[in-house]
């Protein structure tokens, strides 16, 4: 089998069990509150994970004092916590907004507005120097279309609060998607995600203890829910995700990738038993549209001879 062809064959994996996730999620909220769910997660993942980010940072010797000099060192740890602090804090909010968006939103709709980020990580990155394209306002404009067709039935009114948090979310993450690109490196990238779950679990557990009913029977009861998004969704997601990006070319392993979207209208017929109208179904294609063509980068003739 051809390196791309498992590269490409990883990340279609990963589409499918991020898209079981939006399931898992709305299941997990018949027995435990919304973000305290999302803590629970988070956190079970980011423990999960933990051990293979120490066994990876001590493998390439990141923190080695006989590798490294001491201002390297030093410049790491300063990276680490600034960039797990503000990548966790932006992840927080935005899984929390999707979790509490949830509530009045089916797990299929959720999918197609939060991948929307892929429309509004160009934006954001203007901050960054990124130039902003007339397609990447024209896809902007596409998107928001397909929201309007998909949310906005009767005018502003129509929409839920969960579809405007669901969107706030995905502008959140596509925020998240920008620091992260900023403050990962060749070696740190397990760190920095283990750091964002456990960063995204602590927090949330201050607020459902604070503001929801979190028990321990709700929680005994989702256990076997919370196991599967632990290691599935977030720990082969993660790990399938990393591989098949190795081995495939970003505009595809960013299409499959988006494909999540797809198979969370799939998993959601078919677990849930969720539907959509035909005005619904019209915004997902609209939205699928614009975040194809804004990841669409044509290849150079030179290259595509070389071919």
């Amino acid at each position: 089998m051809k390196r791309k062809t498992k590269g490409n064959l990883a990340l279609l994996f990963t589409a499918i069990v991020w898209g079981t996730g939006f399931i898992g999620q709305k299941i997990g909220m018949t027995t435990l509150p919304a973000i305290g769910f999302n803590g629970t997660r988070q956190l079970l993942a980011g423990l999960v994970l933990l051990p293979l980010a120490i066994y990876g940072l001590k493998k390439k010797g990141y923190f080695d004092k006989t590798k490294n000099s001491a201002e390297v060192i030093a410049d790491r740890k300063r990276r680490a916590i600034r960039g797990g602090l503000i990548c966790g804090i932006i992840m927080s909010l935005s899984t929390n907004l999707q979790q509490v968006g949830l509530v009045t939103v089916s797990a299929g709709k959720s999918g197609f507005i939060t991948a929307m980020y892929i429309v509004f990580v160009p934006i954001i990155s203007i901050f960054v120097g990124v130039k902003f394209t007339k397609k990447v306002a024209g896809c902007c404009a596409l998107a928001m279309f397909g929201f309007a067709l998909l949310s906005l039935r009767g005018g502003l009114g129509g929409a839920t609060i969960g579809d405007w948090l669901t969107l706030l979310c995905a502008f959140g993450f596509a925020l998240q998607i920008v620091a992260v690109n900023h403050y990962v490196d060749d070696d740190n990238d397990l760190l920095l995600s283990v750091a964002q779950f456990l960063i995204t679990g602590v927090t949330s557990f201050v607020v459902t203890f604070l503001f929801e009913n979190y028990t321990w029977e709700g929680f005994v009861a989702c256990l076997p829910v919370l196991i599967y998004m632990a290691l599935v969704p977030t720990g082969l997601g993660y790990t399938f995700q990393i591989v098949g990006q190795k081995y495939t070319d970003s505009t595809t392993a960013a299409f499959l990738m988006s494909l999540e979207s797809v198979f969370a209208v799939i998993f959601g017929a078919m677990f849930l038993h969720e539907s959509m109208s035909g005005r619904e179904l019209l915004g997902c294609v609209v939205i699928f549209i614009a975040n194809m063509i804004v990841q669409y980068e044509p290849k150079p003739k030179s290259e595509s001879l070389a071919e």
